[in-house]
Formats: C-alpha cells, sequence, structure tokens
C-alpha cells in the first residue's frame, strides 16, 4: 500500500532524509512495503547515498520491533579478516589462541531481530559460505565448534560493490547474491538527484553553522543553483 506525501515527508522528516527525488521516495516506499515482511533485502547504491537509512526504517516498520527485537549493523568492511567469523558467529573457548572465554557472535546476539550487514560485498568467500548456511537453514557454526545453533535473523544487507562484476572475477558468491537479493532496492547517487543537491548543500550549511557558531551559513548564489 503506497504511503501518501504527508506520510513520506512526515518519515523524512523522523529519519532525517533530505530530497525530493523520486528514485529516493521509491526507495523509501518500497523499504516500507517489505518491512512487514522477513525477506531479505540488498540495497545497492554508491557511497554516501545514504543507505544505512533504509534498514533502519525496514526494522522500525516491521513485527521484529513490535516484539522488541534488536536491531544490530556491522560494517563488515572495517571487520579483519581473521575476526570476521568470530563476530558474526561467535566462538568457543580455546578455539584459536586469543579465544580464553566463549564467545556469543551478531548472530546469537540479533536473535529474534534485525542484523544489517553494510558493505557485505568485503567478505571474504569463507565468511559467504557461513552467511549462506544461514540463509537457507537458519544454522550456523560458531568458530571451533561442530554444533549447529539456530537463530531467527532478519537480514538486510548493503554493498557500494557491484555483484555482478564481483561474481564474474570470483569474488561474491553467486548464490549468496541471490539470496541476499530477495528485495533489492537502489538508491540514486547524488549527481541524478538535481535540485536535491541544493537542500542538501543547505541542510549542511545550516548544520554546520550551527555546530561551529556561526551566525551565518554559507548560501549558493544564484548563478551556482542554476549550475546545479
Amino acid at each position: 500500500m503506497e504511503r501518501d506525501d504527508k506520510e513520506i515527508l512526515a518519515l523524512k522528516n523522523k529519519y532525517g532524509i533530505v530530497g525530493f527525488d523520486n528514485a529516493l521516495t521509491e526507495a523509501i516506499q518500497t523499504a516500507l512495503k517489505v518491512a512487514p515482511t522477513d525477506l531479505s533485502v540488498l540495497i545497492q547504491g554508491e557511497s554516501g547515498v545514504g543507505k544505512e537509512v533504509i534498514p533502519r526504517i525496514i526494522h522500525d516498520y516491521s513485527l521484529r520491533r513490535k516484539k522488541a527485537g534488536k536491531y544490530i549493523a556491522i560494517n563488515c568492511g572495517s571487520i579483519p579478516e581473521g575476526t570476521i567469523d568470530s563476530e558474526l558467529f561467535g566462538h568457543e573457548k580455546g578455539s584459536f589462541t586469543s579465544a580464553i572465554g566463549e564467545h556469543k557472535g551478531y548472530f546469537e546476539v540479533a536473535d529474534g531481530g534485525t542484523l544489517f550487514l553494510d558493505e557485505v560485498g568485503e567478505l571474504p568467500m569463507s565468511t559467504q559460505a557461513r552467511l549462506l548456511r544461514v540463509l537457507e537453514t537458519g544454522e550456523f557454526l560458531r568458530v571451533g565448534s561442530n554444533t549447529p545453533q539456530k537463530t531467527d535473523v532478519r537480514i538486510v544487507a548493503a554493498t557500494n560493490v557491484n555483484i555482478p562484476n564481483a561474481i564474474r572475477e570470483g569474488r561474491f558468491r553467486e548464490d549468496l547474491y541471490y539470496r541476499l537479493c530477495t528485495i533489492n532496492i537502489k538508491m540514486p547517487p547524488l549527481r541524478e538527484r538535481g535540485r536535491d543537491i541544493v537542500l542538501l548543500f543547505r541542510h549542511f550549511a545550516a548544520l554546520t553553522a550551527e555546530r561551529y557558531r556561526i551566525d551565518t551559513p554559507i548560501v549558493l548564489t544564484a548563478e551556482a543553483e542554476q549550475v546545479i
């Protein structure tokens, strides 16, 4: 069911979304439509386009949120390859040198909630295989364990990587891509958002002025606005 303009504007204000571009509004509408389901979602778009707000909307308007399920966001690109499996799936005591005790991973902690995997295109191939198992069976293995554990987690992922290219180059699993991309939401690049660029400039100029106690925010000249 499509939300009317007033509802969408209220939602944009709630989440600090600036702009009226049609593609941006379509991405928000899609997020609201899929929120009540448990479908996996893949958000694609360039760096800096605001992909991280979409999973937050999806969780907040989901049944998982109503049942007090957790929302956890992880930047997969910022976790070293040697520890990513432990961070996501946990580990058993003694499973590696520094494992002095057992550790719950994000899939265990977020049980019943939503897990946002940002920069999912940066995951190592071995971790991709573990993630695929979770999506297919709802099961995972802690590092150093042979005992499967169940988890009920909804996965929302995001990437700025061209996944089809990564698949051709052997850097991303095709089967995982199709599991993640049950619903595909594309965030438009800033350069294609027309007058939104002016609105964003004014927004960030006002925030900067407030933060640094500048009496008069920087403004664009009429000529500059015409160029944009």
